[in-house]
């Protein structure tokens, strides 16, 4: 049973279609599989009532076409919730953690650096010398 806090996570949003909740419902489904097929990821997002809309953008953003690596779906899926690289991978870390709820939503540092220096090259604006600083200042 979800707890409250947790059921209002998970109810969808008029405004976007997607919550921090669902993403975590759905990254419980797929997390076992480092790569998804597409048609496979479409089914478990309608079954979630998610929006197609949102499903293709971030699909066109991470320029997947058949095989869908998974984390890196889910890192941009974070990013599109998000107004800010930190806040996404601040979301990112709180769905991926093992820690319990309300934890410090900790994750190895060999995954972080992987997506944050996936959502920076994505990004387009942050520079190699900036990605590079801030996983220096992390070691």
């Amino acid at each position: 049973a979800l707890s409250p806090s947790r059921h209002k996570a998970v109810v969808s949003t008029q405004s976007t279609g997607i919550t921090p909740g669902l993403l975590a419902v759905l990254h419980k489904q797929i997390r076992s599989h480092e790569t998804v097929q597409v048609e496979d990821l479409k089914t478990k997002w309608e079954q979630l009532s998610l929006p197609n809309d949102r499903l293709q953008e971030i699909l066109r953003l991470g320029n997947f076409v058949a095989d869908v690596k998974w984390l890196n779906f889910l890192s941009l899926a974070c990013t599109s919730l998000e107004g800010n690289l930190t806040d996404a991978v601040t979301l990112l870390c709180k769905i991926l953690t093992k820690d319990p709820e309300g934890g410090p939503a900790r994750i190895a540092y060999d995954l972080f650096k992987q997506l944050y220096t996936y959502l920076a090259e994505v990004d387009g604006n942050i520079t190699q010398e900036h990605i590079e600083s801030v996983l220096a200042y992390l070691d």
